[in-house]
């Protein structure tokens, strides 16, 4: 779940200003237009043309740092804030913007850096506190991602997307009755946000409610049908059921779609764990928890391939790094 794209749009307008006269006004006003209709060629042309008017143009620039951003080039997009904070070292869109580029790097503290300086010329911007609640869970400093999403609620609690990402941070500290609490508050909002369907299906998988989970994220893949996230949960839905083909089917797609998540690895590894095929399991596990060493009970899976493998001293060695008991290992 990720708001950091609404945020750059509203960057992006606040920007804008007025319709001024002015040649280089005009062409930022195009580059913005050109940018709305994802036609990035032609934004980058407008932008530029701003900037030749006047290098030290920080809407255009920053703007241009936007079009770089939304192609992908985090470090690109970078140098495009900071050359626009050189020009206006005053100019927050640039800031916040930078604080985006480092989400995407995986700079958190350097993200959080840009956002808490930010926070202290602006107190009560919503989105800043809503972007610190994103990066501090991505830390898995869920109380401070708490007090981030609290804050930005209290600024704005029509916002259903800070009702959503407070209830799957309550998903992670395993306190099922706020998560669903939030995430209904959510539904309320937009009863079409796909995303508090998914955090939901995970909740009723906690809970062992494992058809309610798949109405859940069936109802988020009516919206987004090829998001890989869903299919990867629909998937590890249906090996927690025994549909282990329909799992596998629903795993490979996710991971065809994103082969970056680490999510998807885990769950094909447990799939090879259910067929028997231990030294594969092994192999996917073990690549899941190098992509990410906290993944939700990767340790523990990895744990019971390697005793089903008969290795019982790695399979001792794992458990002792998981938060999950396994009173089947005799470890």
């Amino acid at each position: 779940m990720n708001k950091w794209t609404a945020i750059l749009w509203g960057m992006l307008l606040f920007s804008c200003g007025n319709d001024n006269t002015t040649q280089k006004q005009r062409f930022l006003i195009r580059g913005n237009e050109a940018l709305r209709q994802q036609n990035y060629r032609e934004a980058r042309r407008f932008y530029n043309e701003a900037i030749n008017l006047d290098s030290c143009y920080s809407p255009a620039i920053n703007n241009l740092g936007i079009v770089l951003f939304e192609q992908g080039a985090y470090g690109q997009a970078v140098l495009q804030y900071e050359r626009a904070m050189i020009c206006d070292p005053g100019y927050m869109d640039a800031y916040i913007n930078r604080a985006n580029a480092f989400y995407e790097l995986k700079e958190f503290y350097r993200s959080l850096d840009d956002l808490q300086y930010v926070e202290r010329e602006l107190p009560d911007s919503e989105a800043v506190h809503f972007m610190k609640g994103l990066v501090f869970t991505q830390m898995r400093k869920y109380d401070d991602a708490i007090i981030a999403f609290d804050r930005a609620i209290q600024l704005d609690s029509l916002n259903a997307e800070s009702w959503i990402n407070r209830g799957t941070v309550y998903y992670y500290l395993t306190d099922y009755q706020k998560a669903q609490a939030d995430l209904d508050k959510a539904l309320l909002l937009d009863t079409f946000e796909p995303n508090a369907y998914n955090a939901l299906a995970l909740v009723e998988v906690e809970r062992g409610n494992y058809d309610q989970a798949l109405v859940f994220v069936n109802k988020a893949l009516d919206f987004e049908p090829g998001q890989p996230y869903f299919l990867n949960n629909r998937g590890f839905i249906y090996l927690l059921q025994g549909e282990h083909g329909q799992a596998r089917a629903d795993i490979d797609r996710s991971i065809t779609v994103d082969p970056t998540n680490a999510w998807a690895y885990r769950n094909k590894g447990w799939y090879y764990f259910h067929q028997g095929e231990y030294t594969e399991a092994i192999r996917l596990l073990r690549q899941a928890l190098k992509m990410d060493p906290y993944i939700d009970r990767g340790h523990l899976f990895l744990a019971k391939a390697y005793f089903a493998n008969g290795q019982q001293t790695e399979a001792c060695e794992e458990l002792k790094a998981s938060s999950y008991p396994a009173p089947d290992l005799p470890c």
